[in-house]
């Protein structure tokens, strides 16, 4: 059986008390169709980045299971039905990995579409070493002999 991940969020309209019952009534409806429940995890109560059917929070849980191919449809079907889900998402781990494995495999084999040019060097100018009173004179010079603390 295929590995799925279900996530789901619940409309702030749906009380803290009613979240583990709409999560049980959801478990027995897959255990019906022959699922089996692997993880599920309450993620609790979060801010929606946009407002969803006028819903501003919403309440987030996931969940993994095993379930036939075939019963995934009547699945989503039944989570369709539900008014209090305001989104969700359904997918299969196993082609998730194998879709991640052929793009690594696809961006080995691309090819830089540039090569890279090596860095230039900017020639450094020769250090000039003068003693204290060379730099003094300079500097005087170049301001024009003028005491500056006036």
């Amino acid at each position: 059986m295929p590995k799925y991940e279900l996530m789901y969020i619940l409309s702030s309209a749906v009380s803290d008390n009613d979240v583990p019952g709409i999560a049980s009534e959801l478990d027995k409806f897959l255990q019906e169709q022959g699922g089996v429940i692997l993880t599920q995890e309450m993620l609790g109560k979060k801010k929606l980045a946009y407002p969803i059917k006028k819903t501003r929070n919403g309440f987030y849980v996931l969940q993994t299971f095993n379930l036939d191919a075939g019963k995934v449809a009547a699945f989503d079907a039944k989570i369709r039905s539900l008014d209090s889900i305001i989104r969700y998402i359904i997918v299969n781990l196993e082609q998730l990995e194998q879709r991640r494995a052929k793009d690594v495999r696809e961006r080995e084999k691309m090819k830089p579409l540039r090569k890279p040019r090596p860095m230039e060097t900017i020639p450094q100018a020769p250090e000039i070493k003068l003693t204290e009173t060379e730099l003094e004179s300079k500097i005087e010079a170049a301001l024009g002999s003028e005491d500056l603390a006036k």
